[in-house]
């Protein structure tokens, strides 16, 4: 008896609501499809309508959160048709996360204002801001429901995307990287774990994941992701071939990326030649460890610094002469001064001087003098 009192009053509060609403302003739902498969995109229309013209009426809808799907506001568009007669368009765009019927659900307020209380805010002085005075009805609308459905086979994207991989060399020493570069370019769900390299053994990876563009649409996410990775090792090593199963739903198949394998073949270096002539006061190791870090942290911002000049070539300028390279006159020794110079300049200017730099930091060769670099990269500043 109770549970069924509790459900007449929960059914004469929604129809008091949607009378209430029906009074003040008429509105429909509507998404472009009942079914779709896990990350399809789903379009999700709402629009209200004013129906009372007593006064300014403004309408808020706001999706609620749920485990079960990604929803993201894709435009809202508020249009005056005539004096107190506004409609508003909401459009959302929806990604199933689970093979389950959705009930999406969204919290609709209409508010309403009076023309002086309007005018207050426009002619209100600066000092004296305040909000519009508005009465609020929140009304109850009825949940729009989506089949989400799983696909046959369980796929790494949904969408429509291409990848592309590049490498600046395969044959490298014990003391450089292999640079890498993929990109996935398409239309679809955007995947924020999506990767392409996770481990190589014996291999260290350093890793970056730019962004280049992203932009949501009807169809889902515009994107271009760059996954830029810096790769060292002590002896030869092979990057595998990767494949990726993908599925588009504007085609309605299953389809394939995959990207090259690469052997890397990496040259020893004499160790021999590395230590200095005089060890004091105990011997010294070949190589300090946090010095190789540093190295490759250089190597990682040396290869992000080419990626942005290649497809961002104005976003890479000169620092300010009239800061006069102050950071350049203070570096006291070689490896302050590739720090500065890899951090804070163009590379592609300094590429020979970068190589040098490193042979003096890293490879202790006596045939570079460190004055006589930083002249040079002063001279080609000026």
């Amino acid at each position: 008896m109770k549970k069924n009192l509790g459900k007449i009053v929960l059914f004469l509060l929604l129809a008091n609501s949607l009378l209430l609403a029906n009074n003040l302003a008429t509105f429909t739902l509507k998404a472009n499809k009942t079914t779709a498969y896990i990350k399809e995109a789903v379009l999700i229309n709402f629009t209200a309508k004013q129906k009372d013209h007593t006064n300014v009426m403004f309408f808020f809808l706001k999706p609620k959160k749920s485990d079960a799907y990604e929803i993201k506001l894709l435009s809202k568009k508020t249009t005056e048709l005539s004096y107190h007669n506004f409609t508003t368009t909401f459009t959302y765009v929806l990604f199933p996360l689970k093979a389950t019927t959705l009930h999406v659900d969204f919290d609709f307020t209409i508010k309403e204002a009076s023309d002086e209380a309007v005018a207050q805010v426009y002619t209100g002085s600066r000092d004296n801001v305040k909000w519009i005075e508005t009465q609020d009805t929140q009304v109850k609308i009825e949940p729009l429901i989506i089949h989400a459905k799983a696909l046959k086979q369980a796929v790494d994207l949904v969408g429509d995307f291409t990848l592309n991989a590049k490498i600046n060399k395969t044959k490298i020493d014990q003391y450089e990287s292999v640079n890498l570069l993929y990109t996935l370019k398409g239309e679809g769900y955007r995947d924020k774990n999506f990767n392409i390299l996770d481990k190589i053994d014996g291999v260290a990876i350093f890793s970056e994941i730019n962004d280049a563009y992203s932009k949501l649409t009807k169809k889902g996410y515009v994107i271009q992701r760059e996954f830029i990775y810096a790769l060292s090792a002590q002896k030869n090593f092979t990057v595998p071939k990767r494949e990726f199963l993908a599925y588009s739903p504007t085609k309605q198949k299953y389809y394939t990326l995959a990207t090259p394998q690469y052997d890397i073949e990496v040259e020893p270096i004499d160790t021999a030649t590395l230590l200095d002539a005089v060890e004091s006061p105990q011997n010294k190791h070949i190589i300090e460890f946090e010095e190789l870090k540093q190295f490759f942290i250089y190597i990682l911002i040396f290869f992000s610094g080419f990626i942005a000049a290649k497809y961002l070539p104005n976003s890479l300028q000169l620092r300010s002469k009239e800061k006069k390279f102050e950071d350049i006159h203070n570096a006291k020794t070689a490896k302050e001064l590739l720090g500065v110079i890899t951090k804070n300049y163009s590379l592609s200017i300094f590429e020979n001087e970068i190589k040098e730099l490193e042979s003096l930091v890293y490879k202790k060769e006596k045939n570079y003098n460190f004055k006589k670099i930083k002249s040079d990269i002063l001279k080609k500043l000026k």
